[in-house]
């Protein structure tokens, strides 16, 4: 009899590898009219099923959850991840799971490969998305249990997140609708979703108000001070009415680099964030942004992979909301009034 493997017979029926694993083992939720086109396949091609990842599967509960943490530089100390780590150990806290704190990179897994090929883990929740994400791709092959914090273009892959896109696009709309033309960008990694959807957020707003937008000014990799500065600087130079910082990261090091040039906010340059966080909120003035509850997006990303876990049906995509703060940063001045 010929042997073949789970991604041959996913690229012949063209669906997932990850549908024809669950239809093969009875695991989660494939619909009956899949599994049927599935066995028909495999029974009128004669062949017998080749899984090469038995050796990671399964064999008992470990009552631990790992969590993934950006292992780049200092990332996975800023305030959103140390706030979504703590909200995931008190989901489990009173579940009886343990919570294993892992860093990765976008090009290195090795600890998490390590973690599931010992089998020391139940389940996984990435706390960010990278296109084409290895993790994502090697959790999927391996069928390990996991939940995404962010978006991502697998409808299979459970997802918890804000909707940024939207989020992003209100805020640009309102700037637009205060009459600030010269707008500036300052992207983090645009590798990574949560980074795109923003910027698609941003753009959109323009389109729909019909306002032209100059993507010089859009500067990336701004997460780093020196890339700051120099993105400052084109800014200072070109006149820019308002910087949009993509996180509260960034905006710190805006705002530290404005400090030393001593350009005021908001009578010089108004700034605003993509993201809040309680120095933005104490800074003075407090800075314009969306507000988004990090303890409920970690809270909901563990409780849906306790849900799953106990063989429970969750959503595959679920949205949270977010809140648009205005405050001084963006406030229109007497000096800033055209005409004056």
């Amino acid at each position: 009899m010929q042997r073949i493997e789970l991604k041959t017979i996913a690229e012949e029926l063209n669906i997932s590898q990850t549908t024809v694993s669950r239809a093969l083992s009875g695991n989660g939720r494939v619909s009956q009219k899949t599994k049927d086109k599935i066995n028909k396949y495999i029974a009128d091609n004669g062949y017998e099923v080749k899984c090469k990842t038995m050796e990671y599967s399964f064999k008992k509960k470990t009552n631990n959850i790992c969590v993934t943490l950006p292992g780049e530089d200092n990332f996975a100390e800023m305030p959103y991840f140390n706030a979504t780590l703590l909200s995931i150990i008190d989901y489990y806290a009173t579940r009886n799971y343990n919570v294993i704190p892992i860093k990765t990179s976008a090009d290195d897994i090795s600890e998490l490969k390590k973690i599931v090929k010992h089998h020391k883990i139940d389940g996984v929740i990435l706390t960010r998305t990278i296109k084409n994400g290895i993790d994502i791709e090697f959790l999927k092959e391996h069928q390990v249990p996991f939940i995404v914090i962010g978006s991502y273009e697998d409808d299979n892959v459970y997802q918890v997140d804000v909707d940024q896109e939207n989020g992003c696009k209100e805020l640009t709309s309102l700037l637009l609708k205060m009459g600030y033309r010269r707008l500036a960008l300052l992207c983090a990694d645009m590798t990574h979703v949560v980074t795109q959807n923003r910027y698609n957020g941003f753009f959109k707003a323009h389109v729909e108000n019909d306002i032209a937008f100059d993507s010089s000014f859009v500067f990336d990799e701004a997460g780093y001070p020196s890339r700051t500065a120099q993105a400052l600087d084109d800014c200072l130079k070109n006149q820019i009415e308002c910087i949009v910082c993509m996180d509260d990261n960034i905006c710190v090091n805006v705002l530290n680099r404005l400090k030393v040039e001593n350009v005021a906010v908001p009578r010089d340059i108004k700034v605003a964030s993509f993201y809040d966080s309680s120095v933005l909120e104490m800074h003075y003035p407090p800075i314009t942004a969306l507000e988004f509850n990090t303890r409920d997006l970690g809270w909901t990303a563990a409780k849906n992979l306790y849900e799953y876990l106990q063989g429970n049906e969750i959503p595959h995509r679920q949205l949270l909301g977010y809140q648009l703060i205005l405050r001084d940063s963006t406030k229109i001045t007497k000096e800033s009034e055209r005409g004056e």
